[in-house]
């Protein structure tokens, strides 16, 4: 006698493009996709997180609007990230108010190990998750960040849920890292912008993976190249490359059709929101083939492992 395919679904990086993971959980919902095991990294560690915690999507969803509204979201800084790597304000005084922004944020990134206000932020995490272990969740769950000290992705598979999340979505120069075990922790996109390898190592028979990020298209001008756009270039090569190794070891890589929303537009939840639904929808007919299979082949997550990707610190 078969016994039922166990799905593990990973939640990938990418700001408030990650507000689609939870169209994507509502839609599997409806279909009736059952999930197993769920990992995140970063807003796919929070969104994962609540989600192992309600097993309600349509509660998520519900959530979004009640957490923009709230103070905690406005003092801990959000709108100013949008404001500043977002907004192109037109006039001349929008324009103006924009460059005084940047300079307030270039300063603070010169004298503070964070751009947002660390405090309000650990108390919006601890407003927005539940007080519990993650062992005592009643969906299995992952988390994973980075330790600093050591340059090796950290897997949460215990201990207190609120210090998981803070762990995976404390962006480097935005939120400071938190310091845990003698580990100095940050985000989990860092190294693991769809955490895949967990899943497996947790049961799971199949893996769908999420990918939100969004895709790093080259911009510059090379006959007017400047330093900072050969670096930055080089940064969007080697974390795409990591990250297709990733993609590589799930069964099937769910990518919403995001275009160029920003990471920091939390503004247009709702649209993201239903593209992460819309995925689902399109892809239904090739996520219930594969979990109809007994047996799935693992050459590709031979092929493509990096064991300096995988070989995470647990707690």
């Amino acid at each position: 006698m078969f016994r039922k395919t166990k799905i593990g679904l990973a939640l990938g990086a990418g700001g408030a493009r990650g507000l689609a993971h939870i169209g994507v959980l509502k839609a599997m919902e409806r279909v009736g996709i059952r999930i197993s095991f769920i990992s995140g990294s970063s807003i796919g560690a929070l969104v994962g997180g609540l989600y192992a915690h309600c097993l309600n999507a349509a509660e998520l969803e519900n959530l979004v609007p009640e957490i923009m509204n709230n103070d905690f979201f406005r003092k801990a800084g959000l709108p100013l990230m949008r404001q500043v790597f977002h907004d192109q304000p037109e006039g001349f005084s929008q324009r103006l108010e924009t460059f005084i922004k940047k300079a307030y944020v270039q300063a603070l990134i010169a004298t503070r190990p964070a751009i947002l206000d660390t405090s309000t932020f650990k108390a919006m995490i601890d407003y927005i998750v539940p007080d519990i272990n993650i062992e005592d969740l009643p969906l299995p769950f992952c988390a994973l960040s980075t330790d600093l000290r050591s340059g090796r992705p950290v897997l949460f598979r215990h201990g207190p849920l609120r210090d998981a999340i803070y762990a995976s979505t404390a962006i480097p120069g935005a939120i400071s890292p938190l310091k845990m075990n003698n580990l100095l922790l940050a985000d989990g996109g860092i190294l693991n912008m769809v955490p895949v390898q967990p899943l497996f190592s947790m049961g799971a028979d199949l893996v769908y993976a999420v990918n939100v990020e969004m895709e790093a298209l080259f911009k510059g001008n090379e006959s007017n190249m400047k330093a900072i756009d050969i670096l930055y270039r080089i940064e969007d090569i080697k974390s795409d490359v990591l990250k297709e190794a990733q993609l590589n070891a799930a069964n099937l890589v769910l990518s919403p059709k995001l275009g160029r929303i920003h990471w920091s537009d939390f503004s247009r939840a709702t649209e993201m929101i239903q593209i992460g639904y819309d995925e689902i929808i399109k892809c239904l007919d090739e996520m219930r083939n594969l979990a109809r299979r007994r047996i799935f082949p693992l050459k590709n997550r031979k092929k493509f492992k990096m064991e300096f990707a995988f070989d995470w610190i647990e707690i």
